[in-house]
């Protein structure tokens, strides 16, 4: 693999919105409601373009998986797969639908529409947690570049912002989210919590990279790869990211589908994550070619999309360090009170994955 696999991290998806109260906070069911569209989008002559390799794999006679996603970079691999015509190859006939946000993809996915989704690991939990009992969670999708940001001025690393304890530091972030872990857990991480610092808990990544950039908070938690280009414009500093927090392997966007998807069409789930698995080992052996075949798709400059492809890496396969890093990160939920126990082996399912034992 090429050398731009670490530093591992992700993309998040969220619109523009406007901050909330200290005190209005968020119920586990109200997080679905605080999550919206994305910031890498696929574009409409890239839409064309998956629309046409759809139609070759149908004319093909493969079988039917149907798939939701947001239009982020964790997806990236599936993108290409779909535009070189893996899937095809492999007989199967992907039907993609994107979703703008995190709640709509679950909702598609719990009424049948689709049969599996490429979603926020912490989705598929929170859902879980709600009573949505047949969700499980069996491969990966990207590895997470959730990040804490401080501005300019405030903090300048964690020992800092550690220190800042009990001193008025403000920090914004997201309730249940793996926005929230990044925060929670390095306070956590070192004793603190989030009595000991100034909260504002956000409806939107978005509206927290502008409440940094004007002053509002002075650290906040933010993806990529919008962070980058808060710590850019608002000459930010990044303080810790979700490897620190609840890595190495850190994923962020998982494979989730229903009990009985697994029940009936297993061996078709397997299929497609080891197109997953071939697009994935494409995208690093030769990052330049998969630009040029991705940036058509995303329709952003090509500049911005190297940076942002390179922070959310591909991970079609959870190994046995990203499974524990999920569990780590729920370990953070549970102590901010959100579960009583750790139901990440409840929700995993990873003997499915290519190569598993």
């Amino acid at each position: 693999m090429s050398d731009i696999r670490p530093p591992r991290q992700g993309i998040n998806h969220s619109p523009v919105c406007t901050e909330v109260s200290r005190e209005e906070g968020l119920s586990r069911r109200g997080f679905f409601a605080a999550c919206g569209c994305a910031l890498l989008s696929v574009s409409a002559a890239g839409s064309a373009l998956l629309a046409r390799a759809t139609k070759a794999e149908a004319a093909a006679g493969g079988k039917l998986l149907k798939i939701g996603h947001l239009p982020a970079g964790c997806v990236s691999h599936l993108l290409l797969a779909k535009a070189r015509g893996l899937f095809e190859k492999a007989g199967l006939n992907v039907e993609l639908t994107q979703f703008n946000g995190p709640a709509d993809n679950l909702q598609a996915l719990i009424a049948g529409g689709i049969s599996a989704m490429h979603n926020p690991w912490t989705t598929t939990m929170a859902a879980y947690g709600e009573g949505t009992r047949d969700l499980r969670i069996v491969g990966g999708s990207g590895l997470a570049g959730i990040e804490l940001v401080a501005r300019k001025g405030s903090v300048r690393n964690v020992k800092e912002f550690i220190e800042a304890a009990g001193k008025g530091l403000r920090v914004g972030t997201l309730r249940l989210d793996t926005l929230e872990l990044v925060g929670y857990g390095t306070m956590s991480q070192y004793g603190k919590s989030y009595k000991d610092y100034e909260m504002t808990f956000f409806p939107s990544m978005v509206g927290m990279g502008e409440a940094l950039a004007n002053g509002a908070v002075d650290v906040c938690t933010l993806a990529q790869p919008y962070a980058e280009s808060v710590v850019r414009q608002a000459d930010g500093i990044y303080l810790a990211n979700s490897n620190d927090v609840w890595g190495p392997e850190a994923p962020d966007c998982v494979i989730t589908t229903l009990t009985k998807t697994i029940e009936t069409d297993h061996a078709l789930l397997t299929a497609y994550m080891a197109v997953l698995q071939d697009a994935a080992k494409a995208f690093y052996d030769d990052f330049e070619a998969a630009l040029d075949t991705l940036q058509p798709i995303y329709g952003a400059p090509r500049e911005i999309l190297a940076i942002a492809l390179k922070r959310q890496s591909p991970d079609p396969i959870i190994n046995a360090a990203g499974a524990s890093g999920i569990r780590g990160g729920v370990k953070y939920l549970i102590e901010l009170g959100y579960f009583k126990d750790n139901i990440a082996d409840q929700v995993l399912d990873l003997k499915y994955q290519p190569g598993a034992a």
